[in-house]
This record gives structure tokens, C-alpha cells and sequence, in this order.
């Protein structure tokens, strides 16, 4: 009998061990499969965040266009809070055809707007839409010196005629300013809604 007790113990010896192998190699497998999945998910993260390779030329334009006049209207909106960056970006595409516009490109106005700034103007054809018909003529523009200054310029007009104070919402904004008459295009709201969802622009209003 003493014996087959001595004989017990040793197995019950052998067994601790093996668990505590056994939970060794959980443990270090564990985290082993925690650093897979977390380095997996950074991964994806940087790709994600990355122009792709497969981008056309009109695509990379696009996107260099988007954010040259993304970084102006952020600075702008942070200082003076008066138009979203996202209702700023998707006018100036609609507004200046990403800026292929000769307005964006001799005068540095992609917003359209008339008048002069600072004494200076030019005559450029545009289109409006006159008794719901469009008709093409050409008008008095302003010609600013840089595309920031025609940033915090149309910022000024748009919150002194079109657009009430403190709207944080690209929706309410573009819905307002149509309302408001800036653009005589009757789908004009629809339009930078569009522009806004189709190229995530919103993300720019959050900084």
C-alpha cells in the first residue's frame, strides 16, 4: 500500500507540471496572438491612410486639390468659427471645377464670389440660372492675392448674408445657404451635400 501512495503522489506531481506547461504556453500564446491581431489592425491603419497606388491622375489631382484648400479653411474656421471646413472645401469644387477654373487660376477665387477686394476685379463668363433657366454672361469678380485671403474673405460674406452663427452641421449650412440665395443653382444644397458624402469631407470639421 505505502507503495502505491508514493506511486499517486509522483503522478499528481507530474500532472501540476503539466498544467503549469500547459498554461505557460497559453499565456505566452495569448499574447503572441494580442500582438498579431493589434500589429495586424496598425497595419491596415497606415494602408488605410495611404494614397494607393492604383490612384488615376485625376484622382491624385483631386485629392491635392482637396487638401490644399482643406488646411486654409481649418486655420480659418479655428480662428473665427463662421464656416465649416467641409461646406468650404466642396464649394470651392463645385465652385472653381477643382480648381481648373480660370477664376481659381488667375485670380485666386473658387468661390464665385463678385465684386472686387481691395479695389481689384475681373470680368470672367460665368453661368446662372435666370427664371429657373441657365444663361451664360459674364460678370465682375474679386481677385485676391492668395487663396487664404479669398478663404477668410468669403468666410466674412457668407456668415454677414447667408449664414447665422454657430451652425455645426454641413447638412443645416448647405441647405441655408441655398435658402439664403448665395447660388441661384435651385439644386445648389443637394449638390455640396453630395460632394461633402462622396469625399468624406466632413472629417475636416472635426480638425
Amino acid at each position: 500500500m505505502a507503495k502505491k501512495k508514493r506511486r499517486s503522489k509522483k503522478n499528481n506531481s507530474q500532472g501540476v507540471a503539466t498544467l503549469i506547461f500547459l498554461l505557460a504556453l497559453f499565456v505566452i500564446g495569448g499574447g503572441l496572438g494580442v500582438r498579431y491581431v493589434m500589429n495586424n489592425i496598425e497595419s491596415r491603419q497606415e494602408q488605410a491612410n495611404k494614397p494607393t497606388n492604383s490612384e488615376t491622375p485625376e484622382q491624385r489631382q483631386q485629392r491635392k486639390f482637396i487638401d490644399s484648400v482643406a488646411k486654409p479653411a481649418i486655420n480659418v474656421y479655428k480662428d473665427n468659427h463662421q464656416v465649416l471646413p467641409s461646406i468650404v472645401v466642396a464649394q470651392a469644387i463645385i465652385e472653381s471645377n477643382w480648381g481648373h477654373s480660370q477664376l481659381y487660376q488667375q485670380a485666386n477665387n473658387p468661390f464665385g464670389i463678385k465684386g472686387s477686394y481691395n479695389g481689384r476685379t475681373k470680368s470672367f463668363p460665368t453661368t446662372e440660372y435666370i427664371n429657373g433657366k441657365e444663361e451664360r454672361i459674364n460678370a465682375n469678380f474679386r481677385v485676391y492675392p492668395n487663396l487664404e485671403a479669398s478663404i477668410l474673405d468669403h468666410d466674412a460674406v457668407v456668415a454677414q448674408q447667408f449664414l447665422p452663427a454657430h451652425v455645426t452641421n454641413y447638412r443645416t449650412a448647405a441647405k441655408l445657404l441655398q435658402q439664403n440665395g448665395y447660388a441661384t443653382d435651385p439644386t445648389y444644397a443637394k449638390k455640396l451635400i453630395n460632394v461633402i458624402n462622396t469625399y468624406s469631407l466632413n472629417r475636416f470639421d472635426g480638425y
